[in-house]
């Protein structure tokens, strides 16, 4: 599966058709009683940035899969598809809304029963210029992937006469990257058994929005001396209260953005990158954390990262098996904080970024909510982005193998920043990197420069 954005992307012309929901649908869903599940943190800390209307954030904070179906696909067959998809995840037949004048305390979320659910499809017309073609996707998304609606998605299909792309923007509300994969395989299995006239057949799932009333339920507030909370209160401690920001100046004082600049690129190709895996795990290591070793080797090269080196990290929540094949937002961030080798040798690094990962992962188990209440003071937000790495390994997902043929792709919106971000996927074909930052002419230097250095730490860890 490639990572890109939506800039960067360019479908090959054909007929567009989209989806929407029925007015019968949505007339239902304004209609239902409020339902008792909050939103989970993650969707919580989302809607609040759209309900205060966050200066310079027009655009949708939206992502988006797309992937190839043998043939020119049967339209009828492929809205069935999508009806069967869309009443398995409870998460797709919920949305959220605010009454007149009401803030992030007064969102209100409503689900619609599954039998409900029903789709009305539109032709947007032929498309014989990709440009024109992602434009129009782009625009579409911004208009209807939107948090504080239903849907906030927007599904569709360019049908050609040799294949037909099957795509879908959501707002992040909606979904983690790990769900698009998981996307991608179900519609797949269900659209093969669907053409076959075979039942589907796919795992039984837990929901989302279960998983959210959980996530928000009362939890005692960990010790002091929680081994969980000592990476937070050592990240809150270094960082002066404020979650870590990117060591490079990027050219953009707090409470202001910029326009978003995005870099997508190949790290390494497949054989170096299993000599890469195979170097840091000699070393004690994992790919990952040779990830956050470069990182931090690469910011002090440039001469940041003399006092230790600090971000945070996704990490997904599905360790229950009601959540493996669910869609949804399952994602923590946790704290990670090490010391650079002061003579700058990868192996020590790696030592103390593996040690950091390693007690990272045991915050994850303490909800977010629980984790600030515990923390002195809190975490005071100066900007809306954190800085972060994120790391996947899309060879592991349901249906990898059939990767070659469907060409799969993760595609983002690009919005404004106001900090820089870093995306890691592993594919079959290698290392790629997506990131963002602020669009300025300092970021644009330090950005390059970081990921020129970034890039040279990996390449040398490797084995002669």
């Amino acid at each position: 599966m490639r990572v890109t954005t939506i800039g960067r992307y360019t479908p090959e012309p054909g007929t567009l058709v989209e989806w929407r929901a029925a007015p019968a649908a949505v007339a239902a869903v304004a209609k239902l009683p409020r339902h008792p599940a909050p939103p989970s943190f993650n969707q919580r800390f989302h809607l609040e940035t759209a309900v205060r209307g966050a200066a310079g954030r027009d655009a949708g904070t939206w992502l988006a899969f797309a992937f190839d179906l043998p043939g020119r696909a049967d339209i009828d067959v492929l809205e069935a598809v999508l009806v069967h998809w869309i009443r398995r995840h409870e998460t797709l037949r919920s949305g959220f809304s605010v009454p007149e004048g009401g803030g992030p305390d007064d969102v209100e979320r409503r689900v619609l029963p599954p039998e409900r659910v029903a789709l009305v499809r539109s032709e947007a017309g032929r498309f014989d210029s990709a440009r024109h073609l992602a434009a129009h996707l782009r625009r579409r998304f911004d208009e209807e992937c939107r948090p504080l609606s239903w849907p906030s998605y927007l599904p569709g299909a360019i049908v050609r006469p040799d294949r037909t792309t099957l795509f879908c923007g959501f707002d992040h509300c909606d979904v983690d990257g790990y769900s698009l994969a998981l996307a991608v395989h179900e519609l797949g299995e269900i659209h093969q058994a669907l053409s076959r006239g075979r039942p589907v057949e796919l795992p039984e799932t837990g929901s989302f929005v279960e998983y959210c009333a959980e996530e928000r339920s009362p939890v005692p507030a960990p010790a002091r001396d929680d081994p969980a909370m000592r990476p937070w209160r050592e990240l809150a401690r270094a960082c002066g209260g404020a979650p870590p920001a990117f060591p490079l100046d990027l050219g953009v004082p707090p409470g202001q953005v910029r326009p978003q600049l995005s870099e997508c690129r190949r790290l390494l190709d497949a054989p170096a990158t299993a000599d890469l895996e195979e170097a840091c795990r000699a070393a004690g290591g994992s790919l990952f954390t040779g990830l956050l070793a470069a990182a931090g080797l690469a910011a002090r090269r440039l001469g940041a990262a003399a006092d230790g080196f600090r971000l945070l990290t996704p990490l997904h929540t599905r360790t229950d098996p009601r959540w493996r094949a669910a869609v949804g937002w399952f994602t923590r961030v946790a704290p990670i904080a090490f010391d650079v080798d002061v003579e700058e040798r990868f192996p020590e690094t790696l030592a103390a970024a593996h040690q950091a990962f390693r007690a990272a992962l045991a915050t994850v188990a303490v909800p977010f909510p629980a984790v600030l209440a515990a923390l002195e003071g809190g975490l005071t937000r100066t900007r809306d982005d954190v800085f972060m790495l994120s790391y996947i390994d899309y060879r592991r997902f349901p249906g990898a193998d059939r990767y070659p043929d469907c060409d799969p792709w993760h595609i983002s919106n690009e919005t404004v920043a106001d900090d820089a971000q870093f995306w890691v996927s592993r594919t079959r074909d290698g290392l790629f990197l997506r990131a963002r930052c602020p669009d300025t002419p300092l970021a644009r230097a330090n950005l390059s420069a970081y990921l020129a250095e970034w890039c040279g730490v990996l390449a040398s860890a490797r084995p002669a």
